[in-house]
């Protein structure tokens, strides 16, 4: 086979693909063509008489895997290709397993557990040992993963963690149970074949396998795997390693961005190749990029820069609030088709949380605009949001047996199918509704019906008709939600559960008290749960295409890694939100914050010509307005890159401005000055439920006494009446917004 060419490739990118023996660490940056110097490396080694089956390749997707071996298929043909080992970490384990699982208790024709399977697996243990109501399967399963990604044991390794005492419990149970049905949950894939590694007789074998072992996406790869790849390379050395420590985004799954940054460290002769040429965005966008993430202090110096010189200047709009934001975007979406020919494919919006997406989504369609949500379903089709919904409706119409068949148990509380069961029986025989059945049931009408089961019958009859006691008082519909989701439990459930999942599920609770906020003061205060619920149920319709190219995408930046779009809008650059600056279990600030500009450079690098990004100075949190700080990154993108739209300085008629002006910044173009502000102090919100408070007699400049805060002066009265809102500020906390009549003030 003649040996490929290597034209047509930029100088570092030879390098790394007619490397000879030895480790190889290629840091690609974002749009540098690292499959493409894989591709070429695989072919080049075949060409020089490696054997196919003697190479590896792991990639982190299917897909990716898909792509790759498509790609060497027309490069060294349909059988070489067809022979390599190309696939994912745990694909290909479970190729080594199929052959020599006996050695460590799995027949050839194993079971996989995939992650849906797990969940049913650990809600059937749960049910069985009486905890269904401690801890949700996904959260174990979270425990589990957790631990399985640094090799530890879950039990030892989540000791203090909450959920615990139930994973002690459940864990042995869960081992043996997938031991007696010969089956591996995902992790165990790798764990089995790192246990061959310690076999006496399979390790050397192992070790020998494979000539040459190339891993994509290294940066992501969690410390079992990195124990995975060493121990297959571990005779060779043959390693090639691509990665970008600047896209590290993944440490809350268990990727480790040290087994690059220190890969050096383990193979000190590792020849190391950096491709900076980037081949995507242009020279605008990645200067705008590279002065972000370039603060970082861990990580390997590499600049991206490109031919495409030039170029739009990245634009950012600080709108007045959330739904300004999205009607901006929204009308530069439309303004883009028609002023540049723009398909709506061409487009993409990014956000930092699921939770954004509902005004965003509302947008798009009051302007017709078809869209797709990747890595994600609708807003209005969230589980939680769903959740919500049912106990609003069941509120309003007792009689809605669907949604009392959805909420019954959620969050669990122990209310069980046998139960639920009984009830039905009992509803279709009176011919009552569920919820009246369920009240009859709890007052003991049907003997089956246990005392202790009577007993969580009543607790969940008491949650509704508390609910309606609530909106019979005249309660907004906002007020409503907060209510369901703390006399529920569902949102104390969420904050004890603490995992990622939980707190986008808190955001996206957040963001519909938000919206039910925005529909009060839209309706006066008159607007009625059926006349919300119907606007909810057409918002989640689906709008029609009229065929004007493909959708617009909409996305979290963590699901838009590794894709690229001609235009995209960056939203939410708020510090607080893009930053998180949200302190978390085990949290390292500068870690995180780290994190944080990895996950602005990963977004900011998927625009190939126009990069737009959006802030908003005011942001609905839990029903209340919260005064935003633009993201901290804005003031990192050199003023030559960035253009702002001029806006007058927004007024207040509080004793003391909340921003203050900081010079301008040179004049780019005809797309005016940008006007900047720092020292904007974030203002939360005070949650406490204390109906007894009084503040008729409350006016800006007076001292008040918050009985969590302490001393503070009011700043600003909003509102009137039962509506009052004040902004206190409280030395050394800061300014916070208070709910009048939910706190007690002295």
């Amino acid at each position: 086979m003649p040996v490929p060419t290597i034209e047509g490739l930029n100088p570092e990118q030879q390098r790394a693909v007619t490397h000879g023996e030895g480790p190889l660490m290629v840091l690609a940056g974002a749009g540098t063509g690292k499959t493409r110097v894989l591709v070429h490396r695989i072919a080049r080694l075949v060409s020089l008489g490696v054997a196919p089956w003697e190479i590896l390749a792991v990639t982190f997707t299917n897909k990716a895997a898909g792509e790759m071996r498509e790609r060497l298929r027309q490069a060294v043909g349909a059988e070489a290709a067809f022979r390599m080992w190309i696939g994912t970490f745990h694909s290909t384990c479970a190729r080594l397993l199929r052959r020599h699982g006996e050695r460590v208790g799995l027949s050839p024709d194993f079971s996989i557990f995939d992650d849906d399977d797990q969940r049913r697996l650990l809600s059937s243990l749960l049910k069985e040992a009486s905890l269904d109501d401690a801890i949700t399967p996904r959260s174990l399963g979270s425990l589990i993963d957790r631990a399985k990604n640094r090799g530890e044991d879950p039990v030892r390794f989540n000791n203090g963690r909450y959920g615990e005492d139930v994973l002690a419990k459940i864990y042995p149970r869960y081992r043996e149970r997938l031991a007696r049905e010969d089956a591996v949950d995902f992790n165990d894939l790798l764990l089995k074949v790192l246990d061959l590694a310690d076999d006496p007789d399979m390790g050397p074998e192992l070790a020998s396998r494979f000539r040459y072992v190339l891993v994509d996406e290294f940066q992501d790869t969690n410390l079992v795997q990195y124990r995975l790849v060493r121990h297959l390379a571990r005779d060779t050395r043959n390693l090639t390693v691509v990665g970008d420590d600047d896209q590290s985004i993944y440490s809350w799954r268990g990727a480790e961005p040290r087994n690059l940054l220190d890969f050096d460290r383990d193979f000190p002769d590792a020849e190391i190749v950096k491709l900076e040429q980037n081949y995507r965005s242009t020279s605008i966008i990645l200067q705008a990029a590279n002065s972000i993430i370039e603060h970082n202090i861990d990580r390997r110096g590499k600049s991206l820069w490109t031919d495409r010189d030039g170029g739009d200047a990245v634009l950012w709009e600080e709108a007045t609030d959330e739904r300004a934001e999205a009607e901006f975007i929204a009308r530069g979406i439309a303004g883009l088709c028609h002023e540049e020919g723009r398909d709506w494919g061409d487009m993409a919006m990014l956000y930092r949380t699921h939770a954004q997406s509902r005004v965003l989504e509302e947008q798009l369609r009051r302007h017709s605009i078809d869209y797709r949500i990747v890595g994600g379903v609708s807003f209005f089709q969230r589980r939680e949001i769903k959740d919500s919904l049912a106990f609003l409706r069941l509120v309003s119409n007792p009689a809605a047996d669907s949604c009392f068949e959805r909420i019954v148990n959620v969050p669990s509380r122990g209310i069980g199918k046998t139960t639920v069961d009984r009830v039905r029986a009992h509803a279709r025989l009176a011919g009552i509704a569920l919820l009246d059945a369920a009240r009859s049931c709890s007052h003991g009408a049907v003997s089956s019906v246990k005392p202790a089961a009577r007993k969580k019958l009543a607790a969940f009859v008491a949650i509704i008709d508390g609910l309606r006691d609530v909106q019979a008082a005249g309660a907004s519909v906002a007020e409503l939600i907060i209510q369901a989701v703390e006399r529920s439990g569902y949102r104390e459930r969420l904050e004890i559960e603490d995992s990622p999942e939980s707190r986008d599920r808190l955001a996206n609770l957040a963001e519909l008290v938000s919206m039910a906020s925005d529909f009060d003061d839209e309706t006066e205060g008159k607007g009625t749960l059926v006349e919300f619920d119907e606007r909810i149920s057409l918002s989640s319709a689906n709008d029609a295409a009229d065929g004007r190219g493909a959708a617009v995408t909409m996305m979290t930046i963590h699901a838009a890694k590794g894709l690229e779009f001609p235009v995209v809008f960056l939203c939410g650059m708020e510090d607080g939100l893009f930053p998180s600056l949200r302190e978390r279990e085990g949290s390292n600030s500068d870690r995180d914050m780290e994190e944080e500009r990895r996950l602005a450079y990963v977004a900011m690098t998927r625009a190939k010509d126009r990069l737009i990004l959006t802030s908003t100075r005011m942001r609905r949190v839990w029903g209340e307005m919260r005064m935003n700080r633009p993201s901290r990154f804005l003031d990192d993108i050199p003023s030559e890159c960035l253009a702002v739209r001029a806006r007058p300085e927004p007024a207040y008629d509080a004793p003391t401005r909340l921003r203050r002006k900081k010079p301008m910044r040179p004049e780019r173009d005809e797309l005016d000055q940008r006007t900047g502000y720092d020292d904007v102090p974030s203002i939360d919100v005070d949650e406490d439920f204390d109906p007894t408070g009084s503040t008729d007699h409350v006016v800006a400049g007076e001292q008040v006494r918050h009985p969590r805060f302490g001393s503070g002066r009011v700043v600003q009265t909003l509102g009137e009446g039962s509506d009052t809102k004040l902004l206190i500020d409280f030395p050394g906390v800061g300014l916070k917004m208070v709910v009048a009549r939910f706190v007690e003030l002295e």
